[in-house]
């Protein structure tokens, strides 16, 4: 499944699979997803590594384990949404 700029009701899935997610391409996504920022040269892009959709800093500025998705020992940059789902 491919997710673009104009999908605004996208919600991360709180059921995880074992696998990882396929990634936004960086040429597809000129706004962060969650605030509609646009991304620039000091405004840089950064993929959640639980839904594979492209953030802002302030949108992913957390960090979490996902054993599920084999970051077991390093916390890795996951959007503010997945954050809350991955600590409830």
């Amino acid at each position: 499944m491919e997710y673009h700029d104009d999908e605004v009701g996208f919600k991360p899935d709180p059921v995880f699979t074992n696998s990882r997610p396929k990634w936004v391409e960086d040429s597809h996504c000129h706004n962060c997803h969650k605030c509609k920022a646009s991304f620039t040269l000091l405004n840089r892009r950064h993929h959640c590594r639980r839904c594979g959709l492209v953030f802002c800093n302030r949108c992913s500025s957390n960090e979490a384990k996902i054993p599920q998705l084999n970051y077991n020992f390093v916390p890795v940059r996951v959007c503010d949404e997945c954050y809350r789902m991955v600590n409830m």
